[in-house]
């Protein structure tokens, strides 16, 4: 089981809300931002960044913003946590 900081937890929970904890979902940073306070929403991005670099989330570039999109061992960690 992977032990995650607080704010990679929480940025991981939005992620999975967001998506609506599916795996075929692709949802822009600011769907993700949107469901944190305010004042944390540019920790949340640079959570989601290292959440990428553990193979917990993935990135799409596409033709307007970056969305997101959880992998399987994402979905385990963020329904455990």
């Amino acid at each position: 089981m992977t032990i995650l900081p607080p704010m990679e937890q929480a940025a991981l929970k939005a992620l999975a809300d967001a998506c609506n904890y599916s795996l075929h979902a692709h949802v822009p940073t600011e769907a993700v931002t949107h469901r944190v306070a305010k004042n944390l929403r540019g920790e949340v991005k640079r959570a989601l960044k290292e959440l990428r670099k553990r193979g917990l989330c993935l990135i799409h570039p596409t033709g307007r913003s970056t969305t997101w999109q959880l992998t399987p061992e994402g979905l385990t960690v963020a329904k455990s946590t």
